[in-house]
């Protein structure tokens, strides 16, 4: 049983031997250098010893066909060594930080929102462009539209932007409203508008 192993093994390093001498030098630092950098992206920092400790056996039969003596393994073992430290230094990076993504509903509220507490100077107060009763006039149509809406199977995205359409027109209710809340309003219709055209309501 042992001689027929080993004739597998002397067959399995004659094959090896008939590979390209390039392949077989530089596969595995190129195999490791490749696991380096996936471990490195996926945060996998634990995987990546026994990944080079693997690769580095694999290595070492790769290079057992072309060795002529002892010298080429410790060349190479050098050289895989020197491969597996740098690959190593890139988990060190620090990975980059993703940006707080701010609540989609609250980024599209803030579209339509027109700040109720700017600060004016004292004793100034900017006359109205819309009366409540025709701001009024205005929310009575768009209410119909958003009731429809509402009613409608709209995409998740879309639905965020009628909560956050609908919260800012309970702003403009039952009052007179500024050039800039006017403004504003104007905003949220249009965002209604262009939603029934898209549903086709």
């Amino acid at each position: 049983m042992l001689l027929s192993i080993a004739m597998q093994i002397r067959e399995f390093l004659e094959l090896v031997a008939q590979l390209p001498g390039w392949l077989l030098y530089f596969g595995a630092p190129a195999l490791l250098v490749l696991a380096g950098i996936v471990l490195v992206l996926v945060r996998a920092e634990r995987a990546y010893p026994p990944v080079a400790l693997l690769l580095g056996a694999a290595g070492l039969v790769l290079v057992a066909g072309i060795a002529e003596s002892s010298s080429d393994f410790v060349v190479w073992a050098a050289f895989y060594t020197a491969a597996a430290a740098l690959v190593r230094f890139l988990f060190f990076i620090p990975a980059p930080q993703k940006k707080q993504k701010q609540d989609r509903s609250e980024e599209i509220y803030e579209t339509f929102h027109v700040g109720l507490d700017e600060e004016m100077p004292a004793g100034e107060e900017l006359p109205p462009a819309l009366s409540a009763e025709e701001g009024e006039l205005q929310l009575a149509h768009v209410d119909s539209l958003i009731a429809k809406l509402k009613a409608a199977e709209l995409d998740a995205a879309d639905r965020l932007e009628l909560d956050a359409v609908v919260r800012a027109l309970d702003l403009y209710r039952g009052r007179a409203l500024t050039a800039a809340e006017q403004r504003a309003l104007n905003d949220c219709l249009s965002a209604v508008l262009k939603l029934s055209a898209k549903y086709s309501l």
